[in-house]
């Protein structure tokens, strides 16, 4: 239909997220988006690491980030409870990690230095950036 567009997929709408989260982090500023039920969701925040290895926890369809992690090292994902999450990257096959409700899991970070976006597969409105050096 002329000056009509076409909808936006959920993974195009994901990258699209996963951009701006991007540009919100290398600006040093803390964005919020909201879903369809109006309630708020937060890209990311920090949270320093228990012990050991460094912690991607998921809180409120939140994900919470360290700083940094090292290349190859192995990172926990935390789903601190309700629904499953994932952790998957918006680079197919880099890493994708699901975790069910107060359960944790396990992958290995990029071995190339960078900043990897990623996103929840169950609930699009979550995501964030893994930072690697």
């Amino acid at each position: 239909m002329p000056g009509s567009t076409a909808p936006l997929t959920r993974r195009r709408a994901a990258r699209r997220r996963a951009g701006l989260a991007t540009l919100a982090v290398a600006a040093g500023l803390v964005a919020a988006c909201s879903s369809d039920d109006g309630s708020e969701h937060h890209p990311s925040t920090t949270v320093a690491p228990e012990s050991g290895a460094p912690v991607i926890a998921i809180e409120d369809f939140t994900y919470k980030t360290p700083p940094s992690v090292r290349a190859g090292e192995e990172v926990v994902v935390r789903n601190g409870a309700g629904p499953e999450h994932s952790v998957t990257s918006d680079t197919e096959g880099l890493f994708d990690t699901h975790v069910d409700g107060n359960e944790s899991a396990t992958f290995t970070a990029p071995t190339t230095p960078g900043a990897y976006t990623f996103h929840c597969v169950y609930h699009p409105e979550m995501y964030s950036i893994l930072i690697v050096e």
